[in-house]
């Protein structure tokens, strides 16, 4: 990876948008917020993917 002069490098760790807790799960989004709780993971990525269309429509777009 290129790092601009002066840099340290970094370990950047990937990790899944879903858990759950108790039976139910969640997802967490870049913006810091945790949507659910949904009553399969499936269900939850459903979501994801309307959340994500919803993002992309308001920040690319300006449709609120």
């Amino acid at each position: 990876m290129d790092m601009r002069q002066g840099e340290e490098p970094k370990s950047w760790f990937r990790s899944s948008r879903f858990v759950s807790v108790n039976g139910q799960f969640f997802y967490q989004t870049r913006e810091g917020t945790t949507e659910g709780p949904f009553d399969s993971q499936n269900e939850a990525a459903m979501d994801l993917l309307l959340y994500l269309r919803h993002v992309e429509d308001t920040v690319f777009r300006g449709v609120a």
